[in-house]
């Protein structure tokens, strides 16, 4: 029997939303940092996006070898491999951008 104790995804699956701060990874990981909405906090200055954990691409299985990396200050969707502590964000995709500009008539 195996253990059921500590598993991904057991005490939570905690999904999130955030911009793109940073995609110049240091390792050529093709990883991103995020500002992620209602979790990080906007003050740059108590928390500089240097700061902000890399976040890893979740990549498609039949191509893994083409990666495009976000640009900077796009939307991404994604999910902590951690749960609640939130220091192991995966991104899951990029939400497309819409002109969201209202024009009277």
């Amino acid at each position: 029997m195996s253990n059921r104790n500590n598993f991904f995804g057991l005490s939570g699956f905690v999904w999130w939303v955030g911009v793109v701060t940073r995609n110049d990874d240091p390792n050529i990981a093709h990883r991103v940092q995020v500002r992620i909405f209602g979790w990080h906090t906007d003050n740059k200055e108590m928390l500089p996006d240097e700061q902000l954990p890399w976040a890893h691409p979740l990549l498609p299985i039949n191509n893994s070898k083409s990666v495009e990396v976000p640009d900077v200050g796009e939307w991404v969707l994604g999910f902590f491999m951690d749960g609640e502590s939130g220091q192991f964000p995966i991104v899951m995709g990029v939400l497309p951008k819409t002109d969201t500009t209202i024009t009277a008539k």
